[in-house]
């Protein structure tokens, strides 16, 4: 982070996925494979996003295009998922919120001024729910690397995945019981009487229930009814431009009339009904839609949502088809991001797009290899996630 700038979390982490993706860019003469499925998949979604912004007069910045730029870069080449230092990243991460659960917060001298027992609690990302997003993605990769070391290396590495659990449960994040459910219900469908996968999903779902249990002294349904008035007040706008969509950040561009065009059809120009309203504590200025796949639509248009459907279907079945726990694991973590994408808008977020870079890279590099679990110790074994036998 650097504290002097107006975006202290976000604006170096957007610096680095920009030099990521160049750095990518640069590589793919030398290491590119043979276009596959999730490569094919991931350069339509960057076509389109480079569409959208040049033929739009919207307010996204140029330099959001790094994330379908990395995306399509780790897809061509398709590397090895990272699984330690993805592992080791979730697990500092947590640890900082845990030290500002404590209140013992490592930032506190020029981090956000945050109020109360939970924005306090907003780790290396700025905001509570934007660690519990990433942590959504880290926690299933490292439940996966934890149960593929052993030794010393393999209790560290399952300490980092029940500390990541423990930030969840502490970052009380509603949209966490979406991902991680939807991890869980991968990894159990793709068990199949396999140890390892019985194992990932059955600490998946450990995971949301400790998480879901600090989530009772939040309201459930003031948080679904802000998103519905998110959702319809947006909506309806689809239809002024249903295919190419209004632009990367027509949101935050058109969102002042959108909302007051929902106000008047209600209440005229009667300030006295706006304020009666139960309705009216959601009003204010928005830069996100907290959906990722309306806003996709809204920006996009619908070509644009199939791109991101697209990259989201290819990159999951290949994995699955590897037919490996490291494939349960990526395919969790593509669950947990595209769940979480329904009521937030992690796809916004450099984060976590770069963790979908790296997942989208993970199932592009096990489409190429016919992997199949094997018995620890056994020849096919490879004895760690990530290296081909």
């Amino acid at each position: 982070m650097w504290p002097w700038a107006p975006s202290p979390f976000a604006g170096p982490k957007w610096v680095v996925t920009a030099l990521a993706a160049a750095a990518g860019a640069a590589l793919l003469p030398r290491e590119a494979r043979r276009p596959g499925g999730v490569a094919l998949a991931a350069l339509a979604n960057l076509a389109v996003c480079v569409l959208s912004l040049v033929l739009s007069d919207g307010a996204g910045p140029w330099w959001t295009l790094a994330g379908p730029v990395l995306i399509a870069c780790l897809a061509l080449t398709g590397p090895p998922v990272p699984w330690s230092a993805v592992a080791w990243a979730g697990g500092l991460c947590s640890l900082v919120v845990l030290l500002q659960a404590l209140g013992v917060d490592p930032f506190a001298s020029f981090g956000p001024e945050a109020e109360g027992t939970r924005l306090v609690r907003y780790g290396t990302l700025g905001n509570p729910d934007f660690v519990a997003s990433v942590l959504g993605v880290t926690g299933p990769l490292t439940v996966v690397a934890a149960l593929r070391a052993s030794g010393w290396r393999g209790r560290l590495v399952a300490g980092s995945a029940a500390l990541q659990l423990l930030g969840l449960a502490l970052l009380r994040s509603f949209a966490t019981t979406l991902s991680l459910g939807a991890a869980a219900v991968v990894a159990l469908a793709a068990s199949r009487k396999d140890g390892h996968r019985r194992r990932l999903g059955l600490a998946l779902a450990a995971g949301l229930v400790v998480s879901a249990i600090p989530l009772a002294g939040r309201s459930a349904v003031s948080a679904a009814q802000g998103r519905w008035y998110l959702l319809t007040t947006a909506a309806p706008h689809v239809v002024e431009a249903p295919w190419l969509g209004q632009g990367p950040g027509a949101v935050a561009v058109h969102w002042p009339v959108w909302e007051l065009e929902r106000w008047r059809a209600r209440c005229g120009t009667d300030p006295a009904c706006v304020a009666a309203h139960p309705e009216s504590r959601f009003a204010g200025l928005q830069d996100h839609v907290h959906d990722d796949w309306l806003e996709r639509l809204l920006e996009s248009g619908l070509v644009g949502l199939l791109g991101l459907v697209g990259l989201f279907g290819t990159a999951f079945i290949a994995a699955l088809r590897s037919r490996t726990l490291e494939g349960v694991g990526v395919a969790a973590g593509l669950a947990s991001l595209a769940a979480r994408a329904t009521v937030d808008f992690p796809l916004a977020r450099p984060a976590d797009l770069v963790l979908l870079a790296v997942l989208c890279g993970g199932a592009a590099g096990l489409s190429h290899a016919d992997l199949v679990d094997a018995p620890r110790g056994s020849p096919r074994d490879s004895g760690a996630p990530g290296r081909v036998p």
